[in-house]
């Protein structure tokens, strides 16, 4: 019998939800990629790959795909970095206790800055940066924490006018 680890609530932990392994990745965008108002853009990419796949290659070959560029080598040549599993962003969780799907979008922490926010003062990847390539159970527990992740930076940005 195959068991699922549950959140508190019953809740299956977004690790358990799809076919292979979740990634978090960094991009950043050659010029010829970027906003012509950002010519220095990154992406926050979320991936699955396939359990003991080389996640690196995955990405490169995935984003290949979908953004119709030739990124080979983008990994080595640090286009592509921080390539990291969920489950490893949830175990270094800058709010310590908070068993959430917003751990996943953790970037940093502190400053009384507009990118930090809440209690913590947590800094989190915006919805305008981030793309998911995931599943669709995946894909919708991602969105709703992004969406969570708005609503935080709206609350904070009325607290302090």
């Amino acid at each position: 019998m195959i068991t699922k680890k549950l959140l508190p609530g019953g809740r299956p932990r977004i690790t358990e939800l799809g076919n292979g392994t979740l990634y978090r990745a960094f991009v950043a965008l050659p010029e010829s990629m970027t906003e012509p108002d950002r010519p220095l853009q990154e992406r926050v990419v979320f991936f699955e790959a396939p359990h003991n796949a080389d996640y690196a290659g995955h990405v490169e070959a995935l984003l290949a795909k979908v953004w119709g560029v030739n990124t080979l080598d983008w990994c080595a040549r640090g286009y592509i970095y921080n390539i990291t599993s969920a489950t490893e962003l949830m175990s270094w969780a800058f709010d310590v206790g908070q068993d959430s799907d917003l751990t996943l979008f953790e970037t940093g922490s502190g400053g009384n800055g507009i990118e930090a926010v809440g209690p913590n003062r947590i800094h989190y990847a915006r919805t305008g940066d981030v793309d998911l390539f995931v599943t669709p159970r995946v894909a919708r527990r991602l969105q709703d924490a992004l969406d969570a992740i708005e609503l935080l930076y709206q609350l904070d940005v009325r607290g302090k006018g």
